[in-house]
């Protein structure tokens, strides 16, 4: 009864997981920027070992500290909500099975197709803010870092 959820589901965590991996990525690269452009001496240091462990509201906070885009860091912060629905109580409902009818599966089949077209879009803004953070230092474009902005949009 089930199991039509669970394809959407899937496809929303798995766009979710990654715009967390794309703000890691967006937050690491920008603080190497920052780090290499600082005058000897000022005490900032990139934490990119620090990314691995953040909730995505953390990483959006730590985003929006990098990030002059206000519309993409509402929308971020929007989909938080979303992503905790989806990953926590949704997910468990339907692997758990929905056998009292209690759960409105046709709601969480919709539900999860939205957060997934979503999730899909605002990576791909992710990607496009990641190439203007690059575009305004050149020398990296052969960088690791421009690697994996165009990984993200493809």
């Amino acid at each position: 009864q089930s199991l039509p959820v669970i394809a959407p589901l899937i496809r929303a965590l798995g766009f979710l997981q990654m715009i967390e991996e794309a703000l890691r990525i967006y937050i690491g690269t920008a603080e190497e920027l920052i780090e290499a452009a600082v005058p000897y001496g000022v005490p900032f240091r990139a934490d990119a070992k620090g990314l691995q462990n953040d909730t995505m509201g953390k990483l959006i906070n730590k985003f929006a500290r990098l990030n002059r885009n206000t519309v993409l860091i509402t929308e971020l912060e929007q989909l938080t909500k979303h992503r905790n629905y989806i990953a926590h109580a949704a997910f468990r409902r339907v692997i758990q099975g929905a056998s009292n009818g209690t759960e409105n599966l046709a709601y969480m089949e919709r539900h999860a197709h939205e957060v997934g077209d979503e999730s899909e879009r605002l990576l791909a803004v992710l990607a496009q803010e990641m190439r203007s953070l690059l575009l305004n230092y050149p020398n990296l474009q052969s960088s690791t870092a421009w690697n994996q902005a165009e990984q993200m949009d493809k």
